[in-house]
């Protein structure tokens, strides 16, 4: 299996590398923390989307914060409580 890091300002993957630990997402349940910005939670979802389907992901819960501010402890409480890991980012 070949994990794919991309950089958005280049045209191709930054760093390619074999990762046999991608199997250990099957079944786990991922987090969505989009930050506010334009698209971010598209983009995270559609990540999500398709991690579920190449590597069989539980999308359990979908958040959003305030762009430049701290996220609120209500919602680091759930995503502890409810997701084994986050995906989190933004995007213009």
């Amino acid at each position: 299996m070949t994990l794919e890091i991309y950089n958005p300002t280049a045209s191709g993957p930054a760093q390619q590398e074999l990762n046999s630990e991608m199997q250990n997402f099957r079944e786990s349940r991922v987090g969505i923390l989009a930050n506010s910005k334009q698209h971010a939670d598209l983009i995270l979802n559609a990540i999500a989307d398709q991690l579920a389907k190449d590597y069989g992901v539980i999308k359990t819960v979908v958040a959003k914060k305030i762009t430049n501010g701290p996220t609120p402890p209500e919602i680091e409480d759930k995503l502890v409580e409810e997701c084994d890991w986050v995906l989190l980012g933004s995007a213009d």
